[in-house]
């Protein structure tokens, strides 16, 4: 189960980087859709879900998905190839503000969502369902920095 999901999340971040950046991924529905039907399977995965509930379950994930990746996407507001260190002070404030706000958003997004959520799944099922989430997130930044540090050589 180890080796499929060290696979599934490579296979992510060379989708990522090969698609050249996350922020191309509003341009690139065909490319949000496979990484959406990954993130499925994993969830699926992880919940141990059968396919009646998968189905049930799909449908509101994507609309949460579509939500949640319009804050990430967002984020992406820092010039790329800016440190943090050589911003302004104004430039870091207004950085830590939109930070602040789409912190705020996400959560929103999931209190909405977790209604909706628990028509198919369990509480403590739904609190996995975030924690896997933001498992893969990571996992897939990682991969995706690793693979850029290796480009640049």
């Amino acid at each position: 189960m180890k080796v499929y999901r060290t696979l599934m999340l490579l296979g992510i971040g060379l989708l990522l980087v090969v698609s050249g950046q996350a922020q191309d991924l509003r341009n690139n529905p065909q490319l949000q859709e496979r990484l959406t039907q990954v993130k499925l399977r994993e969830i699926q995965k992880t919940l141990l879900l059968e396919e009646e509930k998968m189905k049930a379950l799909s449908p509101i994930y994507r609309r949460y998905e579509s939500e949640v990746n319009s804050i990430h996407l967002a984020r992406q507001a820092r010039p790329k190839g800016t440190s943090l260190q050589s911003l302004s002070a104004e430039e870091a404030d207004k950085l830590v503000a939109q930070q602040l706000d789409n912190a705020v958003k996400l959560s929103t997004i999931r209190k909405n969502y977790y209604p909706e959520f628990k028509t198919v799944l369990t509480a403590q099922q739904v609190m996995t369902l975030f924690k896997a989430e933001a498992q893969i997130r990571r996992r897939v930044m990682l991969e995706m920095r690793r693979r850029m540090g290796n480009r640049a050589k």
